[in-house]
């Protein structure tokens, strides 16, 4: 399965309630997001990994964490780099309103811009080589990846569950259902020619016999 950007969030750090969110897969993620929004330091960029499977990164600015999820795989410059064009494409959508946004409230407003974004870095092999103001490419140099143990309470476990596949299923549910009545279809259709072969062949045979005896009474067959 290829690697990408699972999950994303933008939130104010007045609030622990996301004000927009998007989730590409399945899962219970939002609970370890919602653990590390807890523990957020002020105008920092901190990873923490998962199991060696997924990193959680987040950058602090101003009063707004830009985070997201991505498979282990994934690049970590271009996961700072998508963090880091959030953060451009928030503050130009909703400026200082941003300051005044509580929990959601942005949802309707910049969700389809974060899925839109996240399907760009998701796809663009470029993605990792964008060009990004000096300062935010030392900001990336000084990102530690810690255990996500770490923004745990002593005992809290949570284990992480994602499910890409959650869609494609549904998808494939479908695909299987009309796949099973165009073949039903099918059968019909060509059950319903056979039996007009067979029939038309009835027809051709009848009439070579009543050909060949002399008519219905058969005179020559007697």
């Amino acid at each position: 399965m290829s690697s990408s950007i699972i999950y994303a969030l933008v939130a104010n750090d007045n609030n622990p309630t996301p004000l927009a969110e998007v989730s590409l897969a399945e899962g219970n993620f939002q609970l370890m997001a919602l653990k590390i929004l807890q523990k957020i330091k002020p105008n920092s960029s901190i990873s923490y990994s998962y199991e060696d499977k997924y990193i959680f990164h987040y950058h602090n600015d101003s009063g707004f964490t830009y985070l997201c999820m991505t498979d282990a795989a994934f690049s970590n410059r271009a996961a700072y780099n998508f963090l880091f064009d959030l953060r451009e494409k928030f503050q130009a959508k909703f400026g200082e309103e941003a300051q005044k946004a509580i929990g959601f409230s942005a949802s309707k407003q910049f969700e389809d811009i974060m899925k839109q974004r996240m399907e760009f870095f998701n796809t663009d092999p470029n993605a990792d080589k964008l060009k990004i103001v000096r300062q935010t490419l030392d900001k990336t140099r000084d990102v530690m990846i810690e255990n996500i143990d770490k923004v745990l309470a002593r005992g809290d476990k949570i284990e992480l569950l994602v499910s890409k596949t959650a869609y494609m299923s549904d998808q494939a549910v479908t695909l299987r259902k009309t796949s099973t009545r165009v073949k039903r279809h099918m059968w019909w259709k060509n059950f319903k020619l056979s039996l007009i072969i067979i029939a038309i062949l009835l027809v051709v045979i009848g009439f070579i016999v009543l050909l060949a005896c002399g008519g219905f009474t058969f005179p020559n067959c007697s």
